[in-house]
């Protein structure tokens, strides 16, 4: 049991973030009016904003990272469920202009896996941040513009879900935003991502 306590929290923190539920999806049909983009890849020093952490952090044997090519981020690797299943990238923290926006609008080019977006705040549990996560489904060999409502976001902790047990995504909080792979599925991935922006939808109040 000491051993146990004497993990640096940075590990522990990481083990918990990442062992995840599956999540519905997140995709809705109604169409965004204003969008802001919070991230393009025109820059590639865009990379130096960006991390990856695998399922290696508990013992997992997933590989995966990221580049910036021809203007996009591209996440590839290799998921194996011997292991923690996942792969996952993320910006590093910094504010972001989500105050006014409904959701996230991002437009991707997938291999037909199912992918999460990946948000952190400042809420915690314990220390433990709480991630915020949602599913969205991707077709092999097409691009595509997909909006995952801020609503949709679900909190989870220690991979369970923490809905009504902890407070609901706060859009103004977000500190980082990322992708993961985690469909318990063996086998290479890979998801082009274009851009991010923010949007706000027709007829609705931004409540996130």
């Amino acid at each position: 049991m000491t051993r146990i306590f004497r993990i640096p929290l940075t590990l522990f923190c990481l083990i918990v973030l990442f062992t995840l539920p599956q999540l519905g999806s997140a995709q809705e049909k109604e169409t965004p009016t204003d969008a802001d983009v919070l991230i393009d890849f025109k820059d590639k020093a865009e990379t130096k904003r960006w991390i990856t952490v695998n399922d290696n952090v508990m013992g997992g044997r997933s590989k995966g990272g990221f580049k910036v090519m021809g203007q996009k981020l591209i996440f590839t690797g290799k998921s194996n469920t011997n292991g923690g299943g996942f792969s996952s990238i993320r910006t590093k923290p910094q504010k972001w202009s989500t105050k006014d926006a409904d959701g996230l609008l991002i437009k991707v080019l997938g291999d037909g896996r199912t992918y999460k977006a990946d948000l952190l705040t400042d809420n915690k549990m314990r220390r433990i941040p709480i991630a915020y996560r949602a599913d969205f489904e991707t077709t092999k060999g097409e691009w595509k513009e997909i909006k995952i409502p801020f609503k949709s976001f679900e909190p989870t902790l220690f991979g369970s879900s923490m809905k009504g047990r902890t407070r609901d995504l706060d859009k103004t909080k977000i500190e980082t935003i990322g992708f993961m792979i985690y469909d318990k599925k063996d086998g290479p991935f890979r998801l082009e991502v274009d851009w991010v922006k923010t949007y706000k939808a027709a007829n609705q109040k931004g409540n996130g």
